[in-house]
């Protein structure tokens, strides 16, 4: 006799297992990015929002497999990390949406959240591509569904529907010409089948699922103001656990008791982050709406001094923007950036990470500049759930973002800033030189491991042995319009081996004028825009 059924311990124990084996192979998730740039994190960011999702269902521990499962929804949605950690998080959301009021479910329940989870995720990307994590979620759920009629073995099912998962990811080449010109399969339906394989493992015995104990720091978040005091002195967060929370009333109720307030979530689970000077009185209020969890009380006043002088007043429109260099810090708080997140290539920090410094910012709007496109998706996500008006710039690196900030105005509202600041950063043309982390065949370009590469629009166009020969290349595939050049140089050049080239594109490009500002952004020696 096969398992007929599942409750809310064995769900647990299915993504305890399927964190686990993925962390194992998250290196080699890793390693089927597409291109041969130091940002193949797709292992890494679906490990971090799993890690997360993990650690919330550990904390339920209890039967009722809807309740666990919306604590999984919860966690996945929070630690969410780049666009796969993002589109994992949706595929939980759906399941928890399908089965977040049973006590268990059986084969063809099961079968029934795998679809909605699939469903869910197609809905949450505004333009869903075939070959991706997409499809193999969608295509384990198919056969899921096809199968679960005929046998109540869920183990069973199950191994049927991550078969028919490994026949399509060994397809997506076909699906995607991108992939096949590199001679890869998706790294995330690669990652969703390592997750699939472990939960499997865990309702067979064949692997002993351990407790999610790592603690993994998300991205710090700095901001530009100092002041002497604080008017807030504790930051209280903890999560309730009940039937039936009214988020909006929550909300309300905590409004007098500080600021940089924080609430979402769901009925049954919701999460809460306030600075108040009493934080005792907060949760008194909010043990009147069910059990408290994960309480955490920190004293700013050492860590936050240099907080309030400049955000006494309100403003209409305020910023949140990633950082991925303290040169690129130093920027965008002289550019008025209140809340600077540290992330970008290879650590993209979570939809927690960026919902935080929302809430940070006191303003009426905030506009997040996301600066990067694997980060854009958890910005999205970051900004449906904050609990004031969010915008997003769909920056897709540092560089591009300066023209959108030096049009900003903080008394403008927020949809008037975003037209504004969207259509700078349209007039805008960028280009990247890394370093190529492997071989590879890419846009007819044969890369070897170690070659300068230099990228326009994200799209590889040019290898080369010389960072510097890239930058003026590139330079000649930019400079079509425009009369400014601006070089960042990154954290391994030095000012003595920039400012040559500077005088070399001064020389070659006589009608622009170059600036020359320090970035120190990792694993891009250097970043170009021209406007």
């Amino acid at each position: 006799m096969g398992l007929s059924s599942i409750d809310g311990l064995d769900l647990v124990k299915m993504v305890q297992a399927g964190t686990s084996l993925l962390e194992k192979n998250k290196s080699k998730v890793d390693a089927l990015n597409v291109f041969p740039v130091p940002d193949g994190d797709t292992g890494t960011n679906m490990y971090l929002t799993l890690l997360s999702a993990s650690r919330e269902a550990e904390k339920k521990q209890e039967n009722n497999i809807g309740n666990v499962a919306k604590a999984i929804s919860m966690g996945s949605l929070m630690g969410a990390r780049g666009n796969s950690g993002v589109i994992l998080s949706q595929v939980f959301r759906g399941i928890a949406k399908e089965i977040g009021h049973r006590d268990t479910v059986d084969a063809k329940g099961l079968a029934a959240a795998l679809k909605s989870g699939a469903d869910t995720a197609y809905k949450a990307v505004m333009k869903p591509v075939e070959g991706t994590i997409l499809t193999v979620v969608r295509e384990v759920a198919r056969s899921a569904m096809a199968n679960s009629g005929k046998s109540e073995d869920i183990v069973e099912m199950m191994q049927t529907a991550l078969e028919s998962g490994r026949l399509m990811l060994q397809k997506t080449p076909q699906l995607l010409p991108i992939l096949k010109e590199a001679g890869v399969v998706d790294a995330g339906g690669q990652g969703f089948l390592f997750l699939l394989e472990g939960m499997i493992m865990a309702l067979s015995a064949e692997s002993a699922a351990t407790s999610m104990v790592v603690e993994v720091s998300g991205p710090a978040v700095e901001t530009k103001s100092s002041v002497e005091s604080l008017e807030f002195q504790y930051c209280t967060e903890t999560l309730i656990q009940g039937t039936r929370l009214d988020i909006d009333r929550i909300r309300e109720q905590l409004e007098p008791m500080g600021d940089s307030l924080l609430v979402v979530g769901e009925e049954s689970l919701v999460k809460v982050h306030i600075h108040s000077n009493t934080p005792g009185k907060v949760l008194d209020t909010l043990q009147l709406w069910g059990s408290l969890h994960d309480i955490k009380i920190n004293n700013m006043e050492d860590e936050a001094r240099e907080k309030l002088a400049n955000e006494r007043e309100t403003k209409t429109t305020g910023l949140v923007a990633v950082s991925q260099g303290d040169g690129w810090s130093k920027i965008f708080s002289s550019l008025g950036v209140d809340q600077v997140v540290h992330g970008g290539q290879t650590m993209n920090p979570s939809t927690e990470d960026i919902i935080k410094a929302v809430a940070e910012v006191n303003a009426d709007g905030v506009i997040i500049l996301p600066n990067n496109k694997n980060i854009i998706m958890a910005a999205e996500q970051a900004g449906k759930m904050a609990d004031k008006p969010v915008r997003v710039i769909p920056t897709t690196s540092v560089a591009q973002a300066i023209p959108a900030l030096v049009a900003y105005e903080t008394d403008l509202d927020l949809e008037q800033v975003f037209e504004i600041m969207d259509r700078e950063i349209k007039r805008i043309k960028t280009g990247e030189v890394t370093i190529a982390v492997k071989d590879s065949s890419i846009n007819g370009l044969q890369i070897k491991k170690g070659d300068f590469i230099g990228l326009v629009n994200d799209e590889i166009s040019i290898t080369g042995e010389n960072a510097s020969d890239i930058v003026l290349r590139l330079l000649n595939l930019l400079t079509d319009g425009g009369d400014l050049i601006s070089i960042y140089y990154g954290e391994e050049v030095k000012e003595d081996e920039a400012e040559p080239l500077k005088k070399e594109i001064e020389l070659r490009f006589p009608d622009y004028d170059v600036e020359l500002t320090f970035g120190g952004q990792p694993f891009y020696p250097y970043l170009i825009s021209v406007e």
